[in-house]
């Protein structure tokens, strides 16, 4: 199935889409591209985090909606863990490091809506990555890639 379109509401049929790791399998974290927000910066997209994943800590530029689907995670700088059903809101500025328990005994599926991106600090504090809508969609891309699967015509531009 692709997309349906009517006027400027769109369906990205999940089926289309399909799951790919960001960078490879060590990473623990697999991505599912909905929106890559050419025009406005946001982008939409749905995140598998396997048992035990560590996320660099990241200052959030824009604001940022995140609904937990299936297990749990947390910040290591928050005292909350989000679960099934939850969600949580970010505002701009916001710097954390996500977690996803060792304990869990499945993935973790969490949708997200970002906007302007995020920097991505190294151990030492130091900013080693911006990733933005642009460079989402360049990591997806390069995980289809590696798959050898073309980029879906339903994910919204």
């Amino acid at each position: 199935m692709s997309s349906q379109t009517t006027g400027l509401t769109r369906v990205v049929p999940g089926a289309d889409v399909p799951w790919v790791w960001m960078g490879s399998p060590e990473s623990k974290v697999e991505m599912k591209l909905l929106k890559c927000g050419a025009e406005d910066g946001v982008c939409s997209f749905l995140n598998r985090f396997h048992p035990g994943f560590l996320a660099p800590k990241h200052l959030h530029l824009g604001e940022v909606h995140a609904y937990t689907i299936q297990g749990t995670w947390h910040y290591l700088e928050y005292d909350w863990t989000s679960g099934p059903g939850d969600y949580v809101f970010e505002p701009p500025d916001t710097i954390h490091t996500l977690k996803v328990p060792d304990k869990n005994t499945e993935p973790t599926i969490v949708f997200f809506t970002v906007a302007k991106g995020m920097d991505l600090y190294d151990g030492e504090g130091n900013v080693f990555m911006r990733q933005d809508a642009a460079g989402m969609e360049a990591i997806y891309r390069a995980g289809l890639a590696e798959q050898g699967l073309d980029f879906p015509k339903s994910i919204v531009p």
